[in-house]
């Protein structure tokens, strides 16, 4: 914890025309500074900084503040966050509560000079990097490093006087203190968004089966709350509103140096809530670019329905078959277009997750609709009919199906059961369109059903998740009817339904004369009527 004399120390020395002059451009009037507001679009100056009071107000928006609270609002940061910023750029050094955590820091930027200077010594990893595409001011820049063999650390450390024990908490050396962590690998310090050195991560140069070493979570680090590069792209994510996020080291670096500075990447990690507060605070458009490979993709897909279900605006992009961002930079792919094309997070969550069922096969249809369902029940409700709507098409279905609330009527569904295709037609139009219901029940009695009366029983009273009704209209074979051939199949359900009524009227020994007489009458007027096409005149639209 930052010492409170220390801070009001940094305070008495901070000139707050200085700081904000390094964001807006202020133009002196009478004993103040003025100048178009940062917070809000004008285009009379209403943003007044007055250098006596050490204050700003904005006579338009309402902010008001003093260094510590513009930094913080500019660039999003905490309170501690903006107290080391403004310290770093009045090259103030700051005092802690506990001198522990000072003097952590001091280290973690002794163990990584030392690093740097072993990097050109070692042609190999030099050698690497400029494989890579490196630019030595790039190599400079993000500080690159190299960790030479645990005796040469070792010797160092002593040499230097660091304290073991503050080492090992550190992550510079394992749990039990008795080797470096990073050992004959290229480093990459990591920085926090004050561009402090927080962890290490390392690539191995030897063939070691782990690619990639990440520092384990410490005091000072925590790898599912940390993005690599972000204290390079702040300023750049918040001046674009976008931000583009990465899976390693190499993409950051690579984009950097092409000049695509808004990129930052996860820690050997997936995205995580946890990574969320920083996202809000920045609240940028994303695009997620990880690699092409079926690990990549699940993880952009992980990512995608993360982002999507916290409102954030962005898509996926996906490089050729093979490649990464770093590759794409090395071989001049042309990444403006490549970004331009990303794909919307709910369609790339859509396509993404369906591909990999086989969507003409009933059974994997179903379990596609499992899971699509069981995201959308994730969703908030402002989300869920969004998405539902959205995927029905795809899997050629009502949105119905995907709003329901529960997914036991899903389970153990007999599929691939024969079943009457006529009238399968008519529940599922029936299912599909529920408006119309009311004037088909009046001509279409689930009694005149030979096969799925149950089902049709279960469509009127609006039981959309029942078991039965969803054997039908899951499975793609059975067509969802325009309005003239739903007119058309009930007439021929109507036809011989009334055709066998007459003639059980006929034979039926307990109807005697003018009764009998009265009722094979109007039989045959509405078997007439059917035939004729009359009858089923009342349903109208579909």
């Amino acid at each position: 914890m930052i010492k409170q004399e220390s801070i009001e120390h940094l305070k008495s020395i901070i000139d707050i025309v200085d700081v904000i002059g390094n964001y807006v451009q202020l133009k002196k009037q009478g004993s103040n500074f003025t100048a178009l507001c940062p917070f809000h679009s004008e285009k009379t100056p209403s943003f007044v900084v007055s250098p006596a009071k050490g204050i700003y107000h904005c006579f338009g928006c309402g902010a008001s503040g003093d260094a510590i609270k513009f930094i913080m609002e500019i660039e999003k940061l905490s309170y501690p966050e903006a107290i080391e910023k403004l310290a770093s750029m009045f090259n103030f050094k700051l005092e802690y509560s506990s001198k522990n955590n000072f003097l952590n820091i001091d280290l973690l930027e002794k163990v990584n000079s030392f690093y740097e200077s072993k990097l050109f010594t070692n042609q190999n990893a030099l050698e690497y990097l400029k494989k890579r595409g490196l630019f030595e001011s790039t190599i400079e820049k993000f500080a690159i490093g190299y960790a030479p063999s645990s005796i040469e650390q070792f010797k160092f450390f002593k040499d230097a006087h660091l304290n073991f024990e503050e080492l090992r908490k550190l992550g510079v050396l394992n749990e039990t203190g008795e080797y470096p962590r990073l050992i004959e690998r290229i480093t990459f310090p990591i920085f926090s968004q004050n561009g402090k050195i927080i962890a290490f991560g390392g690539r191995t140069i030897s063939n070691h089966p782990a690619k990639y070493i990440n520092f384990t979570n410490t005091s000072i680090f925590n790898k599912s709350k940390t993005f690599y590069g972000l204290n390079f792209a702040r300023e750049h994510i918040l001046r674009s509103k976008k931000i583009i996020i990465v899976e390693g080291y190499m993409d950051v670096i690579m984009l950097h140096q092409t000049g695509i500075q808004n990129a930052v990447a996860t820690l050997g990690t997936a995205l995580t809530t946890e990574h969320l507060p920083i996202l809000k605070k920045l609240n940028p458009e994303i695009t997620v670019a990880y690699d092409s490979d079926n690990a990549g993709i699940n993880a952009a897909l992980k990512a995608a329905k993360l982002l999507y279900k916290e409102y954030f605006d962005g898509g996926v992009v996906l490089f050729a078959e093979g490649e990464d961002p770093a590759d794409a930079v090395k071989n001049g792919e042309n990444l403006d277009k490549i970004f331009k094309e990303k794909i919307p997070f709910s369609s790339f969550i859509i396509n993404f997750t369906l591909k990999k069922y086989n969507l003409k096969n009933p059974i994997e249809k179903r379990d596609a609709i499992n899971e699509i369902k069981s995201y959308i029940n994730s969703l908030p409700d402002i989300l869920k009919e969004d998405f539902a709507n959205k995927t029905a098409p795809y899997l050629n279905i009502s949105p119905n199906l995907l709003k329901a609330k529960t997914n036991t009527a899903y389970q153990n569904l007999n599929l691939n059961k024969k079943i009457d295709i006529a009238e399968a037609g008519i529940i599922k139009t029936l299912y599909e369109n529920p408006q119309i219901m009311n004037s088909v029940v009046e001509y279409l009695s689930s009694a005149m059903f030979k096969t799925h009366s149950y089902e049709l029983s279960a469509v009127y009273a609006e039981n959309f998740e029942d078991a039965r009704v969803l054997e039908i209209v899951l499975r793609d074979d059975i067509k969802t009817l325009d309005l003239v051939t739903l007119k058309n199949q009930i007439r021929k359900i109507l036809i011989p339904y009334y055709q066998n009524k007459i003639l059980q009227i006929r034979l039926d020994p307990t109807i005697k004369g003018e009764e009998k007489l009265h009722l094979l009458k109007n039989m045959n007027l509405k078997l007439q009527k059917i035939k004729k096409g009359e009858f089923v005149e009342g349903i109208s639209s579909i």
